[in-house]
């Protein structure tokens, strides 16, 4: 026996499954391959995720009044949690790679305050029965939120007045595979740090297109950290600092001076993208640090870098950049910057 559904219900009922779209597209009913930790594992957190025209799947404009996640397979929480939490959107002029670990450098000219800093409540969660779980987390906007352009790059940040740690409660994502062409970049280190001898430093983004980035880590909270870039080695005597080498000659300062905030002392510097003809091209970078007494001065290591055309192409660009507070080491979501990410990789939203 056949039954037709009412006119109006059909029509309402298609409305409501036509005003849901999952980014990555495709994942409405299939698991992702891997799941994320932040922002709910750890708080407080941060987590910026970005997905571009062909993730989304849609045609913009788009209205976006909710967004749903889910518990990966393996996900579930013994014990009950209230922490704050935040979400901005941006569309616009956004970049879905999210290159930079500067939130704010890769959302869009119309950011906005999504769902404004409120408490949830997450009651006790079992593994679910089948994969993949319900939509079960929603993220309300206080208003919607127009999205201009086909991209889009969320925010989503969780405030704890002390740092929380929710064992297993991991959020369902996606991750794709490439094809990769080129030849890749090398960085090879040489030369000792000195105060102390664990002080080290290491270059990323070293591919045309790629955003060319140092990182050092001083070993000390509170370091004033500077870097550099030179045309060529050297191995010259520090004066008046036993063991400490200049090895590479500055020609050019980074513009930014970073201060070091736990005790691993790490700090992170842009460069810029890498144009195409420095492929082949060599550059030599080195970091120097001073405590916050101007006591006690720090030199890094040497890295050696040349430029290479190393390039992955993605059926979809998905992304993630993200950081959090654990143990004794704090994370201020509204003014620190990301530390961990990467392309290829996006937690699952069902909008709505």
């Amino acid at each position: 026996m056949h039954r037709i559904l009412p006119l109006g219900f059909t029509a309402v009922l298609s409305a409501s499954l036509l005003a849901q779209s999952t980014i990555p597209t495709g994942y409405g009913k299939k698991e992702g391959a891997t799941s994320r930790h932040v922002p709910l594992a750890y708080n407080s957190s941060r987590i910026q995720l970005g997905y571009d025209a062909s993730a989304t799947g849609w045609k913009a404009p788009k209205t976006i009044k909710e967004l749903w996640v889910r518990a990966d397979k393996s996900g579930y929480l013994t014990t009950g949690f209230s922490v704050e939490m935040q979400v901005l959107i941006s569309s616009k002029g956004c970049n879905p790679a999210t290159p930079s670990m500067i939130f704010a450098n890769n959302q869009g000219t119309d950011v906005k305050v999504f769902m404004k800093r409120k408490t949830f409540k997450f009651a006790p969660l079992a593994k679910a029965p089948a994969a993949p779980a319900k939509w079960t987390i929603q993220l309300k906007g206080d208003s919607p939120f127009l999205a201009a352009t086909a991209n889009l790059v969320i925010d989503w940040a969780t405030y704890a007045r002390s740092n929380q740690f929710n064992p297993n409660l991991f959020l369902d994502a996606a991750t794709i595979t490439a094809k990769a062409t080129g030849t890749r970049g090398s960085s090879l280190n040489y030369g000792k740090p000195c105060n102390p001898t664990t002080f080290y430093n290491y270059a990323t983004g070293l591919d045309v297109d790629s955003l060319l980035r140092q990182y050092c880590f001083t070993q000390n909270a509170g370091d004033i950290v500077l870097t550099w870039a030179g045309a060529s080695p050297i191995n010259v005597s520090f004066p008046g600092l036993k063991g400490c080498s200049l090895y590479t000659a500055p020609v050019v300062f980074h513009p930014n001076i970073a201060l070091t905030r736990e005790r691993t002392g790490y700090a992170n510097f842009e460069w810029g993208r890498v144009i195409s003809r420095l492929r082949g091209k060599k550059v030599w970078l080195q970091s120097g640090a001073v405590d916050s007494t101007f006591s006690t001065m720090r030199l890094s290591r040497g890295n050696e870098v040349q430029f290479g055309n190393y390039k992955v192409h993605y059926p979809m660009v998905i992304s993630h950049k993200y950081d959090y507070g654990s143990g004794p080491t704090t994370f201020n979501p509204d003014k620190d910057e990301a530390r961990f990410g990467w392309v290829d990789t996006a937690i699952i939203f069902d909008v709505r």
